[in-house]
């Protein structure tokens, strides 16, 4: 895994490069696709490799951190990244995450262990795994819950300005307070997740429900869509750190793969959420998104309740 991890930043940090090189469009787009590939794949063996290498018992506290990390980059991320097209230009704002990713790829040489493959699976694996209920009831369960957030969530910052007649600052405020509500999810699941596995999966979801319901209601009220999106925010991060957990636990014998699923129903959700998103506003108007949100949440809560009251929700597969 330690040679994977170096041979993608190597790709990532040479895509980032051609990026900033580009001389065509058609380069540009080349360079991207071999980016989007490693960040594909690190996030397939990511959540596992910072459960293996954290101390014992610390798993759920290194998901935490990995979620923390998570979130700081994309609260800093995108603004820096503005600033830095504004000032010099686009190409530099490549050229700075290739120069940063180079310094992580030494620093990850230096002080990685070998960590040879370890319950990764194969193809062979995927009979095995869609014969676990629990699995796949999670699998169902991440293509909702995700679909219904973004279906509201992608287009928050449009909702705000025209439904509730927020101020540009104001909509810098809401995309901040999500981001903030980041760290705290972090810090909650780090803490309470082994002793509370069911409410945070099924009772996160319910609150995503509640919440993307509230969208139309508190849209007006500037104080109350702050606490909203604050909470929102809380409720779908320790819904992520939990299904990854959870997909690590109903699959410790092909973690990899497992996570490779969760992965790709993961983004399936993210790109379903913004098309729903895209043709509930057009068709009904950006007013109706919180609702349909809502409502997908709500098939999730459903199935989430089937998940947690199987006698085997909590055993862990024997590797």
């Amino acid at each position: 895994r330690r040679k994977l991890l170096l041979v993608l930043f190597a790709l990532f940090v040479v895509s980032h490069m051609l990026s900033y090189w580009a001389w065509s469009f058609q380069v540009l787009l080349i360079s991207r696709i071999g980016i989007a590939l490693t960040h594909a794949v690190f996030w397939s063996i990511t959540a596992s490799l910072a459960v293996r290498v954290a101390p014992q018992g610390k798993g759920n506290q290194a998901l935490g951190l990995l979620s923390t990390g998570t979130v700081m980059a994309m609260v800093m991320g995108i603004p820096i990244g503005r600033v830095i097209g504004q000032y010099y230009s686009w190409q530099v704002s490549f050229l700075l995450i290739g120069v940063c990713a180079a310094v992580v790829m030494v620093v990850l040489a230096k002080n990685l262990p070998l960590l040879p493959s370890m319950n990764s699976g194969s193809l062979a694996s995927l009979p095995l795994l869609a014969k676990r209920p629990n699995l796949m009831l999670l699998y169902a369960f991440t293509v909702f819950i995700v679909t219904a957030h973004f279906t509201a969530y992608s287009y928050i910052e449009p909702f705000v300005l025209q439904e509730g007649a927020f101020l540009p600052e104001q909509v810098t405020v809401v995309l901040g307070l999500y981001g903030l509500a980041g760290f705290v999810a972090s810090y909650l699941f780090g803490k309470w997740f082994v002793k509370f596995p069911r409410q945070f999966l099924v009772g996160g979801a319910a609150v995503v429900a509640l919440m993307t319901l509230l969208l139309l209601p508190f849209a007006g009220m500037v104080w109350a869509m702050y606490t909203l999106c604050f909470v929102w925010g809380i409720a779908i991060t320790v819904v992520s750190l939990a299904m990854v957990s959870k997909v690590l636990n109903f699959a410790s014998d092909a973690t990899d793969v497992a996570n490779s699923i969760y992965s790709g129903l993961y983004n399936v959700g993210i790109g379903g959420g913004a098309l729903l998103g895209h043709t509930v506003s057009s068709s009904l108007g950006l007013s109706s998104i919180g609702f349909a949100g809502a409502l997908l949440a709500s098939v999730a809560v459903g199935l989430g309740w089937l998940m947690i009251r199987r006698d085997d929700f909590m055993a862990k597969v024997r590797v």
